[in-house]
């Protein structure tokens, strides 16, 4: 059986654009699959919370600093 648990991620919107907060989020939604996730943004802070398979988490991990390079 598959370990579970929650892993928390935090980001930065260095650009302060609202826009690149949305791109980065709609991405999210169509990249990571199969857990469940909590994101608050908070000014430039953003927190992603993922819940589910550590192997999956890991994977979204990587996807989600991606993202972030990309967006924010």
């Amino acid at each position: 059986m598959r370990k579970t648990g929650k892993k928390v991620i935090h980001f930065y919107n260095n650009s302060g654009s609202l826009e690149n907060v949305v791109k980065f989020l709609e991405n999210i939604q169509k990249k990571v699959n199969y857990l469940s996730l909590n994101v608050s943004v908070e000014g430039k802070s953003i927190k992603v919370t993922l819940f589910g398979s550590k192997d999956l988490q890991h994977l979204a991990t990587e996807r989600l600093k991606d993202l972030a390079n990309q967006y924010l």
